[in-house]
């Protein structure tokens, strides 16, 4: 009896041929080409069907008198059904030449643009050029060897940048575990673990969940880390940028503080403006009652999130442990929280580390002991 392949993906997917996804309202999405076939382990790739002895075979399809696959890495026949085959890691589908493969690392040769849209995979992705400004790329690990502009990328695991980012005020860049990068630039950074900065890092936000380490400089933007930090040469530049270290909370935690504080701040405006409005006349009273009650509604959830952000017992840190570690010099206008304790550093500090103690930030020398 004749047997059928049955495809569970598209086995004449082409880069080449990559289109532009419609939304529902009808526009073209230009960043969503479909670049990636994801699969999960155990999902069903392929299987081949009974067909009839006279079944005409259309173009394209693969019919044998004996169910056996042609496969490579990364998937399997199903131990409980010899006609399917299965994905037996997470990665992204391929068919090449008949041969049915799943890779676990998307290698990507060149930058990602408006050729190859954003990149969601499941598993690992290594791009070879760089990620343009305004695009995403979404993995398990990620490495970029050209520069990150002003672009996003997460990664559920660790991110390498080789080649820096200059982000221009818009890069965002989310580690589950640790980020990497030869230098950034205006840039928002966030790891669950370490943070290391090969060279220096200019008027970035950057956080980290446990240990920051910058080799060359730290000038400008603000730092908020859990346990400690490291700069080589020098914290802080000169004139008016303004260097700012806070240590010794989750990051996280800060940053869903502000967003908290920043609705909030709005809520409060909008509440302003609808009172204003309404007493300039008795028609105006329905017309922003709804409204002064929403925004009111927004306040009281937002002041109830941030009461809950802060009661937990895991919401302090052990400030006595936190350090910053300085082996170069301080510039000006750098300032240091560990915990609820604030110093403005003296400008020309040189070889310090500053800790908590009793309340205060106390500076200490050298910066490493031997």
């Amino acid at each position: 009896m004749p047997y059928r392949l049955k495809y569970y993906f598209d086995p004449d997917y082409e880069h080449r041929r990559l289109r532009p996804k419609w939304r529902d309202d009808g526009s073209v999405d230009q960043y969503d080409l479909g670049y990636v076939q994801n699969v999960v382990v155990a999902q069903a790739l392929a299987e081949w069907e009974d067909i009839s002895p006279d079944h005409t075979p259309l173009p394209g399809e693969v019919v044998a008198d004996q169910p056996a696959f042609s496969h490579g890495e990364g998937c399997r026949v199903d131990p409980e059904n010899p006609r399917r085959l299965i994905a037996s890691v997470n990665g992204h589908v391929a068919c090449a030449d008949g041969k049915i493969t799943v890779h676990d690392t998307l290698s990507i040769g060149h930058d990602i643009d408006f050729h190859t849209g954003n990149i969601v995979a499941i598993g690992d992705v290594l791009v070879g050029g760089s990620v343009r400004s305004g695009f995403l790329v979404m993995g398990r690990n990620i490495t970029v060897r050209g520069a990150v502009e002003a672009a996003r990328i997460q990664a559920m695991g660790n991110i390498s940048c080789q080649s820096g980012i200059m982000g221009g005020s818009k890069a965002s860049l989310r580690a589950g575990k640790s980020l990497r990068a030869k230098f950034c630039e205006n840039a928002a950074l966030h790891a669950a673990g370490n943070i290391l900065i090969d060279g220096s890092s200019m008027h970035c936000r950057l956080f980290a969940g446990e240990k920051l380490a910058v080799k060359a400089r730290l000038i400008g933007g603000e730092a908020y880390c859990g346990d400690a930090v490291y700069v080589g040469e020098q914290l802080g530049g000169t004139g008016q940028s303004q260097t700012r270290l806070l240590v010794g909370y989750d990051p996280e935690r800060i940053h869903k503080d502000q967003r908290l504080k920043a609705r909030m701040a709005e809520a409060h405006m909008e509440i302003e403006a609808c009172r204003f409005e309404m007493q300039r006349g008795s028609e105006r009273v329905e017309a922003y009652a709804s409204e002064l009650t929403r925004y009111e509604r927004l306040l009281s959830v937002c002041k109830a999130q941030l009461w809950q952000l802060w009661s937990g017992p895991d919401a302090l840190r052990r400030f006595a442990d936190c350090r910053v570690i300085v082996p170069g010099r301080v510039g000006a206008n750098v300032e240091i929280n560990i915990g609820e304790a604030f110093l403005t550093v003296p400008e020309d500090t040189h070889d310090v580390v500053f800790r908590y103690q009793d309340g205060e930030i106390v500076m200490e020398h050298p910066a490493l002991r031997k």
